[in-house]
């Protein structure tokens, strides 16, 4: 039997509430405005459903059986894995919770079922709701089959939304008859002790990590945030040791295979790691090393570059500091940190009384820094070209996500080819800002299925409204057309309203760009607020009467399930109305997180603007300076050293001869395999 529609429409709704879950914690403005959770948990109210439908002959509760388990199982993993999650949550819901599989609840099959439903609903982005699921798997204790995957997907969630603590108690409070695997008390001892860290009790945080045993997928995280730990207590020995023991392991240790696939990239952050603290206590030949240990497709290795620059700088290896400036601008020339490179760069010629050249990185940087720095000011403060700039940003972002590739624009070794490309490659997201974009998208996704879901309510309605199956008419009663029609004429009134605020976003990038005068984008925008105003009272009014007509459709339902339905039509309309209003508070707190990254990544480069041009000027003092002392030396007999060996070569050669030079090769000593 195919999955019913109150099941799918159910799991709509869930995706609407769910929708708001991810926002931060910083971001207050949005947690008062948050949609209230339904009264029951969402699983018990799907049960409901299927015993009521069943009660009244819409399902037979003896169609199920093995096979037809297994073919919709595999029918919803095929909906997951074409990377339709909602639909396939749907298809399992009508799996889990369905009275036709009541007696298979102990089958691999049906537990299988459960543990792809609550994969389903988190890509969904509805991680409450996912992991009530995982909790249900967790219930059965660690014996059942989908025990230790269940737990592994709640210690990532964890880790993924930064809900350390939380969804540690969840887990913790599941009590089951047999102990847990070493490696789920290791998962555990992990999250405890970042959920201590993150409260600045390090020296718990520290007590919870050393009891993670190396067979544990986090032991390497356990080590590495270890040495954070010793790092920020100032004990840089200790913390040595502890990213020592990372990257120093090799990638065929037995060990080795236990973690999972952020093993590389935490055992470049070891490497870089060691590198900062030998920096750090002035060891440049142990810095120089160890940066040098990142290997070469390393996301790290322009950070690598850039920090052992900076190293061989403070050392005064200035040849070695050139080369390696020059390597990083030339392989990554959009890498975040090419500005402080070119300066840097500036510094060593200067340090090396190279003026001239010193004189010219500092022009060059200036030349190219000035209209980044001009386009970050308009960015600033302009609230339309902000929220194209972070679009761009986060699709980058999901697309190495998504891939597991850096594109060229995130590799930095590609050319911008604008200001604002330049800009965009400056960006670095925070994690906050990704975790409310989330729940942006969520929002956006829910206020357009909002008025579907409604609609699939009211068809609902309508469908069970006889007992017997096949029993509703095909045509379409009064009562159903005057909701389709109330329902039809809100969203029209929704959509002209978002085309409202487009055209009042356009007309604002116009004016700040110059392309609109003034005094007309005010004229015009006051019309267009207006519009908004009279748009949303006809949007309130439809909403009522749509009200008042499902209401009437409501009351011809099948009587068991009429006050289910009548309740879910009414939270999905009260969603359609919350999720616009929390998608306008969400959407102002992710612009402030964007004005604040904008804010200081304009901060820093314009600090570099300035260096650079305080850098021209201590190259024209060093270049004045050293003609000054030429010019004294040549008054006192004394030629330059640069020209003594020119002076002795012609001193050799008589008035009859030639000086042929050296025609032959000359062969550098050369060494290979230096990195």
């Amino acid at each position: 039997m195919r999955t019913p529609l109150a099941s799918a429409a159910l799991v709509l709704a869930l995706g609407v509430t769910a929708a708001a879950q991810p926002a931060p914690p910083d971001a207050e403005a949005t947690a008062d405005a948050e949609p209230a959770a339904a009264d029951s948990p969402a699983d018990d109210k799907v049960a409901a459903y299927f015993a009521e439908l069943g009660r009244i002959g819409l399902i037979d509760a003896e169609s199920g059986d093995k096979d037809t388990l297994t073919r919709e199982l595999r029918s919803a993993e095929r909906l997951l894995r074409d990377g339709d999650p909602m639909q396939a949550a749907v298809a399992l819901y009508a799996i889990v919770e369905s009275p036709r599989y009541d007696a298979f609840r102990d089958f691999v099959e049906y537990q299988n079922a459960e543990y792809d439903l609550a994969i389903a609903l988190v890509r969904a982005g509805a991680f409450g709701r996912g992991l009530d699921i995982l909790e249900r798997i967790l219930a059965r204790g660690p014996a059942a089959p989908y025990w230790g995957p269940a737990h592994r997907r709640a210690v990532d969630l964890a880790i993924d939304t930064r809900d350390h603590q939380g969804v540690l108690g969840r887990i913790e409070a599941i009590r089951t008859s047999d102990p847990i695997p070493p490696s789920a008390a290791g998962e555990r001892a992990y999250l405890r002790g970042r959920a201590l860290y993150d409260q600045g009790k390090f020296g718990e945080a520290e007590d919870a990590l050393v009891t993670i045993s190396k067979k544990s997928r986090m032991y390497s995280s356990a080590i590495y945030l270890r040495g954070v730990i010793k790092t920020r207590k100032g004990d840089f020995k200790l913390a040595a040791e502890a990213m020592c023991e990372i990257a120093a392991t090799p990638d065929d240790d037995k060990f080795t295979f236990v973690v999972d696939d952020r093993y590389f990239t935490l055992k470049d952050l070891a490497r870089l790691g060691l590198a900062r603290i030998a920096h750090e206590q002035g060891e440049y030949d142990d810095a120089y090393y160890h940066y040098f240990q990142v290997p070469e497709d390393s996301v790290r290795l322009s950070d690598a570059l850039f920090e052992a620059a900076w190293s061989m700088y403070q050392k005064r290896e200035l040849a070695t500091a050139r080369d390696l400036a020059a390597e990083l601008l030339t392989q990554f020339p959009t890498a975040p940190t090419w500005p402080e490179a070119s300066l840097l760069a500036g510094y060593v010629e200067l340090a090396d009384c190279k003026f001239d050249d010193s004189r010219r990185w500092y022009d060059q940087l200036v030349k190219k820094l000035q209209p980044i720095v001009d386009e970050m000011d308009r960015v600033k403060k302009d609230p339309t070209a902000r929220a194209v700039l972070f679009e761009r940003a986060l699709a980058r972002s999901r697309e190495q996500r998504d891939t597991g590739k850096l594109d060229g624009a995130l590799a930095g070794t590609t050319r911008a080819d604008s200001a604002a490309d330049e800009v965009l490659a400056l960006l670095q997201l925070e994690p906050q800002f990704f975790r409310l974009h989330e729940a942006v998208v969520g929002l956006d996704r829910a206020t357009g299925e909002a008025p579907g879901i409604v609609r699939a309510w009211q068809g609902l309605a309508r469908r069970v409204g006889e007992a017997k199956v096949g029993a509703a008419s095909a045509e379409r009663t009064i009562e159903e057309e005057d909701a389709a029609d109330a329902s039809a004429l809100a969203e029209d009134y929704a959509r002209l309203g978002e085309q409202v605020e487009r055209a009042r976003a356009d007309l604002a990038a116009g004016r700040a760009d110059g392309t609109v005068p003034a005094d007309v984008a005010a004229d015009e925008d006051k019309r267009l607020a207006e519009l908004a105003a009279r748009i949303a009272g006809k949007r309130e009014q439809a909403q009522a009467a749509a009200s008042t007509a499902a209401e009437a459709l409501i009351g011809r339902s099948a009587p068991a399930l009429r006050p289910l339905i009548a309740a879910d039509v009414a939270e999905a309309r009260r969603l359609d109305r919350a999720s616009r209003d929390l998608r306008a508070k969400v959407r102002a707190a992710a612009d402030t997180l964007a004005q604040r990254a904008v804010d200081r990544l304009y901060v820093q480069t314009r600090r570099v603007l300035d260096k650079a041009k305080l850098g021209t000027i201590d190259a024209v003092i060093g270049q004045k300076r050293k003609l000054d002392i030429e010019v004294s030396d040549l008054a006192a007999g004394r030629l330059p050293p640069e020209l003594h060996g020119r002076l002795w070569e012609a001193g050799l050669i008589g008035d009859d001869e030639e000086f042929w030079p050296f025609q032959g090769e000359f062969w550098a000593d050369e060494y290979e395999g230096w990195r």
